[in-house]
């Protein structure tokens, strides 16, 4: 999962698991916020700081359904590359 998003992060098993699991939950607060609250979700993922260009490529789809699976992944891979920097940064590699 992590090498699409271009991180190099030791995972054991059960991290992905963990993950898999954020995914699940991720996406059942989204549909929901999709559903009933659309500026909370635009703020908050303002707020986490998604890419711009890509929630207007998903946004701008035909396909609804997919979305609020899609944002999950959008938030987790930013989060990653939150993780990823801040890590390199500390190691005085930035």
């Amino acid at each position: 999962m992590f090498n699409r998003f271009g991180l190099d992060l030791p995972l054991s098993p059960d991290d992905v698991e963990n993950l898999s699991q954020l995914k699940i939950f991720l996406t059942e607060k989204l549909k929901d916020l999709l559903d009933n609250n659309f500026n909370i979700l635009v703020n908050t993922l303002y707020r986490i700081d998604v890419n711009e260009e890509k929630l207007n490529e998903l946004f701008g789809s035909k396909n609804r359904a997919y979305i609020p699976a899609a944002l999950a992944d959008l938030i987790i891979e930013r989060q990653l590359q939150k993780i990823h920097f801040w890590k390199k940064y500390k190691e005085g590699k930035i």
